[in-house]
Order: structure tokens, then C-alpha cells, then sequence
């Protein structure tokens, strides 16, 4: 009832963007294209270019599905989901999150606690390839440094970690 909607605890969710989801759509859409057209000069390069910017197209419809992609932060954690897979972290499970690129495309790369013992071979790979054990793409309504904001002031509010948090007022 009122009484146990007053106790629980807020909650921000960042929804996937549309207007991303058009843009990705339409770049693979195009290049797919310049493949096609490629495969009479250049057959290996065309046929590759089809077939890596043809996978943008079903992933970029997929994104344009409602709740397929988006970022949920309430008091337990951080529940990510991206294409309909759901990941999801508690704030102690999470040493920071920062800015960072990979090959020119910005997202926030989620540095994990020693807490956190999942997918390990996995993180390994990734940060050797990336820098960077996990990411979240930019693929919300809202600019990437607003996320990254609200991620780290929650991350402080909540992570009950006393190491990381910058002192309180008290």
C-alpha cells in the first residue's frame, strides 16, 4: 500500500535513444550498400563490409524495441540492459566508473571490485583488447557525461564503501 511506497527507495532510468538507434541503422544500411558495390573491385573487402555492417541492421532494430535497452540505478545496484541481455551490478561490485574511447567511440568503462569474481576469463580479454573490464555504450536519450554523473553520485549514496567515497559533511 502508501505506507510501503513511502519507504522504498527512488530510482533513475536512463532509456535507450531512438534517434541512436536510427543513425546506427542508417550507417549500416549505407555501408552495407558500399559493399555491394565493392564486390566487383575488391570481393574480400565488400563481402567483409557486408557481412560486419550487416549485423547493424538487426541489432539497431532490436535497440528500437521498447525497454530493449536501458539503465536502471536504485539502491541494491545498477541493472544494464543492452539488446535485451540483462546484466546486473551491485554498487559494492563496482570500483569506479570513468569516461573512456575506444577507437573514437566514448563510453563508460566500469572498473569492477575485487567483489566481483564473475567472468573473469572474459574481463581479462577485454581490458587487454580495451583497457577496460566492462563498458556502457552511449545509447541513452541523454549525454554520456550526465550519465556517467549520475552513476558515480549514486555509486557514493549507495556503495556503502568507505574506502572509495569522499568523506560526508558530518
Amino acid at each position: 500500500g502508501a505506507a510501503t511506497r513511502s519507504h522504498m527507495e527512488p530510482q533513475v532510468i536512463f532509456r535507450g535513444s531512438l534517434k541512436k538507434a536510427l543513425v546506427i541503422l542508417i550507417i549500416s544500411i549505407g555501408f552495407v550498400i558500399l559493399g555491394a558495390w565493392a564486390t566487383t573491385e575488391r570481393p574480400i573487402i565488400g563481402w567483409l563490409c557486408i557481412a560486419f555492417f550487416g549485423l547493424g541492421i538487426p541489432a539497431s532494430l532490436l535497440m528500437m524495441c521498447p525497454d530493449s535497452t536501458y539503465l536502471k540505478l536504485d539502491a541494491e545496484g545498477i541493472d544494464i540492459v543492452s539488446m535485451l541481455r540483462h546484466h546486473k551490478l551491485k554498487w559494492s561490485e563496482v570500483d569506479a566508473f570513468r569516461m573512456a574511447s575506444v577507437r573514437g567511440a566514448r563510453m563508460i568503462a566500469i572498473d569492477y571490485s575485487s567483489q566481483y569474481t564473475k567472468q573473469k576469463a572474459g574481463r581479462a580479454v577485454a581490458s587487454a583488447l580495451s583497457g577496460m573490464e566492462g563498458a556502457i555504450a552511449d545509447h541513452y536519450t541523454v549525454p554520456l557525461e550526465q550519465v556517467l554523473q549520475v552513476l558515480n553520485d549514486w555509486k557514493v549514496r549507495h556503495g556503502r564503501d568507505l574506502i572509495t567515497a569522499p568523506p560526508g559533511p558530518c
